[in-house]
């Protein structure tokens, strides 16, 4: 799938309220007993994956999980899968130059970004409920085009600083100068927000060379990644400014529409759906024929393993299945 189709069906996804169940990416064993989970597995894995959800509500920001759930060496794990078999819009040749901390970066800010604008997303969709109907079946165009009107002028302004987001998200449509908040008022855009002076020189000065939008490994060195993953970090960090100054503040739980935070709490329980798998080859480290255990937590797929006992969070990426 190229680039700017693999970016809008995330924009998708972020969207999504159907029950998607994704398998372990290509590395899974026809079933049998050692593929059937228990029930107090069952449990094991609702507890982490509830603990995720309400971490995530209480910060709107990964980066505390990943020394309570995840396994303790992730960032080395990660680091080994993604010279083996890439990384989301990234190429190979590029995990390998990287260092295990940039590549666990750049993971934890494409993670963050997509959360954090999910919640706008999802507060713009429940503010113009039916400009949103209006979109449903549309292409990848009408996807990226929906999702620029309900990010904020600041991070829309600062993503035209990265040529890759410059890229994707360059289209014909007219450029956004106003924020609409959910209960109609116009809010004008920050022009002195700092994110221009906290964007450095250095990323400024990168440039994709020959930048191709329909290219599905669109960061092809080292400095576009460090580029792109500090843009990244700061669109969610003025995100979450956003989010904690709204007066209106949706939770992911909400999209389930249930009539209180009982019953959507229940159908996100219902749509996480553990399960477990044997791998068929290696997989972040581990070997064939180890347990792997899944679930879909808000518009994540994560793999976990036991550790010492324990389940800890081995992988997190965006289900896109």
């Amino acid at each position: 799938m190229k680039g700017r189709a693999l970016v809008a069906k995330l924009l998708i996804v972020l969207l999504a309220t159907t029950n998607v169940i994704a398998a372990c990416p290509s590395v899974v064993q026809e079933v049998s007993d050692a593929t059937k989970i228990t029930a107090e597995e069952k449990q094991e894995v609702l507890e982490v994956a509830e603990r995720f959800v309400r971490r995530m509500q209480e910060t709107n920001d990964l980066t505390p999980l990943i020394g309570e759930i995840f396994v303790a060496d992730y960032a080395e794990r990660l680091h080994q899968e993604a010279i083996n078999n890439s990384l989301f819009l990234m190429s190979k040749s590029v995990a390998e130059q990287a260092s295990r901390e940039e590549l666990a970066r750049y993971s934890l800010a494409l993670n963050n970004c997509g959360y954090v604008g999910g919640l706008l997303l999802f507060r713009y969709k429940l503010a113009h409920a039916k400009e949103e109907d209006d979109n449903d079946g549309g292409d990848d165009e009408d996807s990226i085009a929906y999702f620029k009107k309900a990010l904020p002028p600041d991070i829309l302004e600062l993503f035209k600083t990265n040529p890759i987001l410059k890229g994707l998200f360059e289209d014909n449509t007219n450029e956004q100068t106003e924020e609409v908040a959910p209960d109609g008022q116009v809010e004008k855009s920050n022009a002195d927000n700092g994110v221009q002076a906290q964007q450095s020189k250095a990323d400024d000065d990168v440039q994709v060379k020959q930048f191709d939008a329909d290219d599905d490994e669109l960061i092809r060195n080292v400095e576009q990644l460090r580029s792109f993953t500090s843009t990244l970090e700061l669109g969610a960090m003025l995100a979450r400014k956003h989010l904690g100054q709204s007066s209106f503040k949706p939770t992911l739980l909400e999209r389930h529409e249930g009539a209180n935070d009982e019953e959507n709490w229940a159908a996100e329980r219902d749509r996480m759906k553990p399960r477990v798998w044997m791998l068929s080859k290696e997989f972040h480290g581990y070997p064939k024929d180890t347990r792997i255990f899944c679930a879909n937590v808000l518009l994540y797929h994560m793999d976990l393993v036991r550790v010492d006992g324990k389940l800890k969070v081995l992988a997190l990426y965006y289900n896109m299945d």
